[in-house]
């Protein structure tokens, strides 16, 4: 009896009520504020108390924009140049290194940040990318609360203590999502910038050619080729061959080796290397994840019309197809958690479904300390689910939709259509 209760709590999620949903967002985002009062009096000028610089990840990128600026942009990638301008960035000498492994493309939007020092570029960066991300999350779901979720999301909270561009990813994968079908050039445009990044554009190429979109693959195929034409032509031939020299030590120290560390890295490939397989062996798992979700986002957009259930798929299926994966690029998890949410307001939560969505939601905040801690590396298997579950809302009738959500909680439903 007692195992069936738990089970009949997680599947039919009985305590996940509106007025909680409303009330424990708020109650996140006064934690974050009062551990960055503590964090802000703890920490010395731009050193936080764990001797790393305030917005770690930013001060290769800050870096990278003042040698462009300088005149040297093929020294993004030489360690002891990239790294001279951190320690001086920040006024540390010991000031640990972080590498820049981005494709010159990407130093074509991050040009202008070295112009204003490191802490006012930081504040600049954090808002406007930050205001990009509420803004897409706003066009998915307008609805007052789920800007709040949007807004006290963990995921959201370590992009942006890291100083990462999740923010920047998530608006542009999004953007491209939200106008895929009304504006096909405009999405196509939105894909290719994801370039700057491109361990997250390998399943869109699959997707679009699968489903047809042809406007979008030529506007997307040319926005790459004019970006690579301008940084080549601004930043020279020699910053290109600067950059495909670092892939090696890219690949082979901070990924195959795990240099940040196994468990910062959230794929599935890091969870085999976390667990002792060899590297070969930790490809081979990363390419049948790969695989099976490529498989999966293509017959729900075959299977079903709906597009919130496509959008989930392909958001859901970027994660899964790179071994490069940071635990800051889970903040790209609040798309498909709003597009299901959005879907399941509307015709009835599944059965387990909205205990899933929580689960996710909540992932960013233990995802890396479960990984370093307890060597369970959590992520990849919590967003195959998310996976799944799109596939079974694609694959269910209606008739069979579980709308147990009315009559145990009103108080979820309260305002939304439920057929």
């Amino acid at each position: 009896m007692a195992g069936s209760s738990i089970l009949d709590s997680f599947r039919q999620a009985p305590w996940l009520t509106r007025r909680r949903l409303v009330a424990y967002p708020r109650l996140f985002l006064a934690v974050y504020f009062v551990s960055a009062v503590v964090w802000m009096l703890r920490s010395k000028g731009l050193i936080d108390p764990a001797g790393h610089p305030i917005g770690a990840d930013f001060i290769d990128p800050w870096s990278a924009s003042w040698l462009t600026l300088h005149g040297a942009p093929s020294f993004v990638y030489d360690v002891a140049r990239l790294w001279s301008v951190e320690r001086t960035a920040v006024a540390d000498p010991a000031v640990g290194f972080a590498g820049f492994h981005y494709p010159p493309i990407y130093l074509l939007i991050i040009l202008p940040l070295a112009l204003i020092p490191y802490a006012m570029s930081l504040l600049a960066w954090t808002v406007t990318t930050f205001a990009a991300y509420l803004a897409t999350m706003w066009t998915i779901d307008p609805e007052r609360d789920s800007l709040w979720l949007a807004i006290a999301f963990p995921g959201a909270l370590v992009n942006l203590t890291n100083g990462q561009n999740g923010f920047l990813t998530l608006a542009l994968l999004g953007g491209g999502l939200l106008t895929i079908d009304r504006r096909p050039i405009l999405a196509g445009v939105m894909f290719g910038l994801m370039s700057y990044k491109p361990q997250y554009g390998i399943l869109i190429p699959i997707f679009l050619l699968a489903t047809r979109r042809w406007r979008a693959i030529a506007s997307a195929s040319v926005t790459v080729v004019i970006l690579a034409a301008l940084s080549f032509a601004i930043f020279g031939a020699q910053t290109w061959h600067a950059f495909f020299s670092s892939i090696t030590f890219t690949r082979q120290v901070v990924l195959e080796q795990g240099g940040s560390g196994f468990e910062k890295l959230q794929s599935a490939f890091a969870a085999a290397r976390l667990w002792g397989f060899s590297v070969a062996t930790a490809y081979v798992v990363q390419a049948a994840v790969a695989l099976i979700a490529a498989i999966i986002v293509i017959w729900i957009w075959w299977r079903t019309p709906k597009f919130e259930l496509h959008a989930a798929a392909l958001a859901t299926g970027v994660l899964l197809m790179t071994p490069y994966m940071m635990d800051y690029d889970l903040v790209l998890l609040a798309l498909p958690i709003a597009w299901i949410a959005l879907e399941a307001r509307r015709n009835g939560f599944l059965p387990y479904e909205k205990a899933l969505l929580a689960f996710v939601w909540l992932l960013p905040l233990f995802a890396r300390s479960l990984a370093g801690s307890a060597k369970i590396p959590i992520a990849p298997l919590a967003i195959l689910l998310l996976l799944a579950d799109v596939a079974r809302r694609a694959l269910a009738p209606r008739e069979q939709f579980a709308l147990e959500n009315a009559p145990q909680n009103p108080h979820l439903t309260r305002g939304f259509p439920v057929k």
